[in-house]
């Protein structure tokens, strides 16, 4: 079976990095984010820059790279989107790659992380609503909770350690629904 998991923006491009590193072969991967730097600093093979313009909304930026997105996609049989929410085009775009998805039958699961309490309310409401435009086009969606990391974390565990946990907690999960 032929997975492939699509990242959305910085949060996921971390992610996918952390799990490419331990398994580089088990999945194939594209990286989309809005960040030019991340996407060059990452180690993700396919990747696409949604190029906003100033006065253009982030999601009509994304429509210019849906073709792209739907020839990586057609040669996998599962598809994961991956996205960090609280923050710009994880946000932003989860609802829209989930059209494009569903629109074109495409069988894929979203995964999410929503941000620590710290972060504050304001993050959370745009991932809450973000999560809610996003739920229709899904046919399942994960929340891992990165508030939660505090609970396996032990005392001297340092914040990468900790992501990096989570990560695997995420690759755990994908490869629980193959």
């Amino acid at each position: 079976m032929n997975v492939i998991l699509i990242g959305l923006g910085g949060a996921s491009g971390n992610i996918l990095n952390n799990i490419a590193e331990d398994s580089p072969n088990d999945f194939n991967y594209l990286y989309i984010n809005t960040d030019k730097k991340s996407i060059e600093d990452s180690q993700i093979e396919k990747k696409l820059h949604v190029d906003v313009k100033e006065d253009v909304d982030i999601k009509d930026s994304f429509k210019d790279i849906t073709n792209s997105i739907l020839n990586h996609v057609k040669e996998n049989d599962k598809v994961f989107v991956i996205a960090g929410l609280g923050g710009v085009t994880g946000s932003a775009l989860l609802s829209h790659l989930g059209k494009l998805l569903k629109d074109n039958n495409c069988s894929f699961v979203g995964i999410v992380t929503k941000p620590f309490n710290y972060e504050g309310k304001a993050r959370m409401e745009i991932a809450d609503n973000s999560l809610e435009e996003a739920k229709p086009f899904y046919d399942k969606i994960e929340i891992f909770d990165n508030q939660s990391m505090f609970q396996y974390a032990q005392k001297e565990t340092t914040f990468t350690e900790a992501f990096k946990e989570m990560d695997t907690r995420i690759k755990g999960y994908i490869e629980s629904q193959i």
